[in-house]
C-alpha cells in the first residue's frame, strides 16, 4: 500500500495548489436557467467543450455578455458559457424575488409540463429531476407553475413537491445519498453531464449530493480538495459509505462513491457498481490500481466553504 500513501500525499497537497479554484465575485448581473437542462461550455461557441450543465431554475451569476453568449458562474462556482436563449437575464432585485418565491421541485426522473391541468393538454416544456419552477397554486391534481421565463404550465402533483417542504426533509446521510446514487444505475456517461439525462463522473457525485440538499464543487480534481482526508495507506478499512474515492495517475481524473464492502458506484460508460477487491466478480482492476485518495464529505457540510447545504447557500437566498 506504499503507492496509496504516496498518491494520498499527491492528492492532498499538490492538487490543492494545482486545481483551478471556483470563480467568485466580479458579477455584472444575474440569470436563471429556463430550460429543463442547459449546456454550459468552456468557450462562447457551440463547438466549445462541454463544461457542465444547469437545471431549470438554477440561479446563475453573470460575468460577461456578448454576441449571444453569456459567461456565468454556477452555485458551485464553475465559470462557463451559455447562450442568451437558455437563461433569463435579471437584476439583483429580481433574483432575490425568485429565491423568495414559493417553488416546486421536480421529483420524477422525467415528465412534461402541460398547458392545462390535463394529461392530454399540449406540452409547454419537458422537466427533469431537480428542476425548479414557481408555485402559483393547485388545480385538479396539478401544480399550477410559472417557469423562470414567465411561461405558465401545469405539473402533476405526484411529479413534484413544494421546494421548502422538500428542502426541510433533506437528510444528507450516507444511506440517503447512496440510495439516490443507485437510482442513476444504467444511465449513460455524458461528458459534462450533470442530470438524470446523463452524467460524467463528477457530475454524478455532484448531482447525488445536490438531490440530498448539498452543493459540491463541479470537477473531480476540485472535489478531491474538499472534506476530510481518509487514510487508505494500509488498505480500505478506514473507508465509510458515502466517502468519495479519487482515481488517476499523477493527478485526479475520476471520482466514485464508496458504498461499503469494498464497492463503489461511479459513472464510467454508464453508472454502475464496481469493486476494489480482486476476488469480486465486479472487480475494477484498472481503477483499483489508480486509486489516489479518499475524502469524507459528510463530516464537513457547512463547515468546508466548498461543501454547502442548499438552505445555507448564498446563491439560493
Amino acid at each position: 500500500m506504499k503507492k496509496n500513501l504516496i498518491s494520498g500525499l499527491v492528492c492532498g497537497l499538490m492538487l490543492c495548489l494545482a486545481v483551478a479554484q471556483p470563480v467568485r465575485g466580479a458579477e455584472s448581473g444575474y440569470g436563471i436557467a429556463i430550460q429543463s437542462l442547459i449546456d454550459l461550455r468552456l468557450a462562447p461557441s457551440y463547438a466549445g467543450e462541454m463544461g457542465t450543465q444547469a437545471l431549470m431554475g438554477t440561479p446563475l451569476h453573470v460575468l460577461e455578455k456578448g454576441h449571444g453568449w453569456v459567461k456565468v458562474t454556477t452555485p458551485e462556482g464553475y465559470a462557463s458559457w451559455t447562450t442568451t436563449s437558455e437563461i433569463k437575464l435579471i437584476d439583483e432585485k429580481e433574483m432575490k424575488a425568485w429565491n423568495k418565491a414559493p417553488k416546486v421541485i421536480v421529483t420524477e426522473y422525467f415528465t412534461l409540463l402541460r398547458k392545462e391541468a390535463s394529461a392530454t393538454s399540449g406540452v409547454v416544456s419537458d422537466v427533469v429531476w431537480g428542476d425548479l419552477v414557481k408555485n402559483i397554486g393547485e388545480q385538479n391534481g396539478y401544480y399550477k407553475v410559472q417557469l423562470p421565463d414567465g411561461r405558465m404550465a401545469f405539473l402533476k402533483k405526484e411529479s413534484g413537491e413544494p421546494f421548502d417542504q422538500w428542502l426541510a426533509n433533506r437528510r444528507p446521510t450516507a444511506e440517503n445519498i447512496i440510495a439516490t446514487a443507485k437510482m442513476f444505475i444504467g444511465f449513460p456517461y455524458v461528458w459534462g453531464g450533470a442530470s438524470i439525462k446523463g452524467v460524467d463522473c463528477s457530475g454524478f457525485t455532484k448531482t447525488s449530493f445536490f438531490l440530498n440538499g448539498v452543493v459540491l464543487l463541479r470537477d473531480a480534481s476540485q472535489q478531491a480538495t474538499t472534506g476530510d482526508p481518509v487514510d487508505i495507506s494500509k488498505g480500505y478499512g478506514n473507508l465509510k459509505p458515502g466517502d468519495l474515492l479519487f482515481f488517476g495517475a499523477k493527478k485526479v481524473t475520476h471520482v466514485g462513491m464508496y458504498i461499503g464492502n469494498g464497492e463503489f458506484i461511479h459513472s464510467a460508460g454508464m453508472v454502475h457498481i464496481s469493486s476494489l477487491r480482486s476476488e469480486a466478480s465486479n472487480y475494477d482492476a484498472w481503477n483499483a490500481k489508480r486509486l489516489l485518495c479518499a475524502r469524507r464529505i459528510l463530516t464537513q457540510i457547512d463547515k468546508d466553504p466548498n461543501i454547502v447545504s442548499l438552505k445555507n447557500h448564498p446563491y439560493y437566498k
